[in-house]
């Protein structure tokens, strides 16, 4: 048995922040070295796809009103469609999982371990907010949790 990590599948949560995203730079380069696929990850729920909404109008601030009509779940897919074409750029393979946070009683890091295991994921990588206030508590105990629950190595990019 080796002792070197295997890399054949790098996880990408992203909240449709631009801060999580530079996180998939990390991940595709990575990728691109160890030939792994990024498989991106979006952890939602209905009730609360602002941030999707705002980060794709602010990528295309043409197509606004269109989107503000269309469902979260629609967004939350044209987002990841993005986000793979990224992949692309560097020449890695891109899978797009979303999970709705509101069908199920696990936590978001539970929801993001079930995705390592049922993906056979062997890398996470993740930025850390530069959130204040509730959002710090909340995102930041995510990140904590993550770290030190996770059943696979996580890389904590700033």
């Amino acid at each position: 048995m080796s002792d070197f990590l295997e890399i054949k599948k790098i996880l990408v949560p992203l909240d449709g922040s631009v801060i999580s995203e530079s996180a998939l730079k990390y991940g595709a380069s990575i990728a691109s070295k160890y030939g792994a696929e990024v498989v991106i990850l979006s952890v939602y729920s209905p009730k609360k796809q602002g941030s999707i909404l705002e980060r794709l109008i602010e990528m295309d601030p043409t197509v606004g009103d269109d989107l503000r009509r269309m469902s979260p779940v629609f967004l939350l897919e044209t987002y990841h469609d993005v986000m793979i074409k990224t992949l692309k750029k560097y020449n890695v393979s891109g899978k797009s999982i979303l999970k709705d946070a509101s069908t199920t009683t696990k936590s978001i890091v539970g929801i993001i371990q079930e995705v390592v295991i049922e993906e056979a994921i062997n890398l996470i990588v993740l930025t850390s907010h530069g959130k204040t206030g509730f959002q710090k508590l909340r995102l930041g105990s995510v990140t904590e949790e993550l770290i030190t629950e996770s059943l696979v190595p996580v890389l904590l990019v700033k």
